[in-house]
């Protein structure tokens, strides 16, 4: 009977408790379980595990004063291979916790195929430790970290390279343990050219680091497309995920962050994108820690913005292309004077899913554009405001609560509304969801598709809706008037708009050339910097009021 491990939990985090009830069990591990350190002690006396799982925060004595005491001792009890589980806050006790020997620490909330492989690799080391051959010597990430905290204080700038084995777990599966330090051999080989004769750093598992020649950076993605083949197991051949991260320690935006941190993130970041989605080569560069920042900023701050009304509605005209006439408006949500810039919603939308606050955005924008709409209304009935649901929102019953505003004395204005639903939320559409926009409709208010032609609705989603309006994606009408394919694709969803009774918008209207060919192929009404920018409330009825 093959060997079952035993593997020993330490910490009061009953989520992962029962969530590790269920992993290990099933991938043929024992699991036992204690809340706190002085309880592991303990059991340790009396049963020895094969490895130890340890929260690096707990009451009392914490993981890294665990890993320290069991470090201290005689025998076996001082070769317990020991990983510790750290929430990003606690970074810092982690490389505290390497030096005292932990084989290595994840990450919460945790990648659970990190820690089924780093289990693997730990216990069967200590089983069988004597017949495998010695893994090469790498240095780890404490140094690479160090390298990159000592260029932040330089002001120099680096491109770093993480590079993970997709499906490590599947992987090492599939070698007896004397073929697993084949693995790590073939992944330094290849690496190295890359480095440029600098060192290839072991980040984990199955995850390798290193800092990139200026001559390797173009080259990076070429060479890690390919797949390799480990002569080993019959020939096992496997791929491989990268995270290149361009790192300019002068930007302000990436200084807000320090180093371990900023890494410890990019190296989840590519966790989570490669699960499932191997062979992924993913940059990262100024823009992305620009909107890095907003989101942190977002997070901590949203909740007060709502309250002290930082937030602001601006609105883009919507103009008749046969007389340049406007006959409606998208309201658009904005974070114009936060304290690190204007925020776009693609800033600050996901931190409010994130951290709770989605609903209270959601009602917020509806009871501005209520208000809205009333002024528009009174300069111009036939006036139409638009404003964007997103598919999270429909199923937080946005649609159910407007309909209990409009049903609060508004009625009237019901004609006057337009919810613009992208393409791509039309797929998370439910029954419910459903009969909540059929009542609205029925009350007289619109129902538009945004962003039109990029996404996967299709036309039984779009009859079953019964959609008034279809405005189309930003991105066709760009080169409309360069590339004949564009002007066809768009010719052709104007014709389906009509075929179906709707109203067509094109959205991202530049210049004349692309009016006036949008009004040739039957466009009629459209929405773009070439006619009006987005604006404040009193600029829009100003606008109206003009003869």
């Amino acid at each position: 009977m093959a060997d079952v491990y035993t593997i020993l939990y330490v910490g009061d985090d009953a989520a992962l408790r029962q969530r590790l009830g269920e992993v290990l069990p099933a991938a043929g591990y024992r699991l036992l379980a204690v809340a706190d350190a002085c309880a592991a002690l303990a059991l340790m006396a009396q049963q020895l595990p094969d490895l130890v799982l340890s929260e690096v925060a707990m009451p009392g004595m914490g993981g890294v004063e665990l890993l320290e005491a069991l470090a201290a001792q005689d025998g076996e009890l001082a070769q317990l291979p020991f990983i510790l589980l750290a929430a990003p806050a606690e970074r810092r006790s982690p490389l505290r916790g390497r030096l005292s020997g932990a084989g290595d620490y994840l990450s919460k909330p945790i990648d659970f195929e990190l820690l089924l492989a780093a289990v693997a690799a730990r216990v069967r080391r200590r089983r069988r430790g004597d017949s495998l051959p010695p893994p090469p010597a790498v240095p780890g990430r404490a140094l690479l970290l160090a390298q990159v905290a000592a260029a932040r204080s330089a002001r120099a700038t680096q491109t770093l390279l993480l590079v993970k084995v997709d499906t490590y777990l599947a992987l090492t599966m599939r070698l007896a343990p004397a073929e697993q330090p084949l693995l790590q051999q073939d992944m330094l080989a290849w690496l190295a050219p890359l480095a440029g004769g600098g060192p290839v750093y072991s980040w984990f598992d199955g995850c390798w680091a290193l800092l990139l020649s200026e001559e390797a950076a173009a080259q990076a993605a070429t060479v890690l497309a390919q797949r390799r083949t480990l002569e080993a197991g019959g020939g096992i051949a496997y791929t491989c995920s990268a995270l290149c991260i361009h790192l300019d320690w002068q930007a302000p935006a990436l200084r807000r962050f320090e180093a371990a941190m900023l890494v410890e993130s990019c190296a989840l970041h590519l966790n989570f994108e490669s699960a499932g989605n191997p062979r992924r080569f993913i940059e990262l560069g100024h823009g992305d820690y620009r909107a890095l920042q907003a989101a942190r900023h977002a997070e901590r701050y949203l909740g007060q913005a709502l309250q002290s009304g930082e937030l602001t509605l601006l609105f883009q005209p919507r103009v008749d292309l046969l007389g340049g006439r406007i006959v409606g408006a998208e309201a658009l949500l904005r974070w114009p004077h936060a304290d690190i810039g204007a925020l776009s919603p693609g800033a600050f939308v996901p931190a409010a899913e994130r951290s709770g606050l989605a609903t209270d955005l959601d009602h917020w924008v509806i009871a501005q554009t209520l208000e809205a709409v009333t002024e528009l209304v009174s300069l111009r009935p036939d006036f139409i405001l638009s404003f964007n649901i997103s598919a999270q929102s429909l199923g937080r019953g946005v649609p159910a609560f407007l309909n209990a505003q409009l049903q609060a004395g508004r009625l009237a204005l019901a004609a006057n509304l337009e919810i613009e639903v992208t393409e791509t939320s039309m797929t998370y559409l439910t029954a419910a969801i459903e009969a909540d926009i059929a009542a609205l409709r029925a009350l007289g208010l619109k129902l538009a598709v945004d962003d039109f032609g990029m996404g996967y609705a299709s036309l039984d989603y779009l009859k079953r809706l019964h959609a008034e309006v279809i405005k189309i994606d930003r991105s066709l009408v760009t080169d409309i008037t360069g590339r004949s394919i564009d002007a066809r694709l768009i010719a052709g969803l104007i014709g389906l708009g009509r075929a179906m009774g709707c109203v067509v918008v094109a959205e991202g209207v530049e210049n004349a050339a692309q009016a006036a060919l949008l009004a040739e192929l039957g466009c009629r009404f459209a929405q773009g910097y070439h006619f009006y920018r987005p604006m404040p409330l009193a600029e829009l009825l100003s606008l109206l009021r003009s003869p």
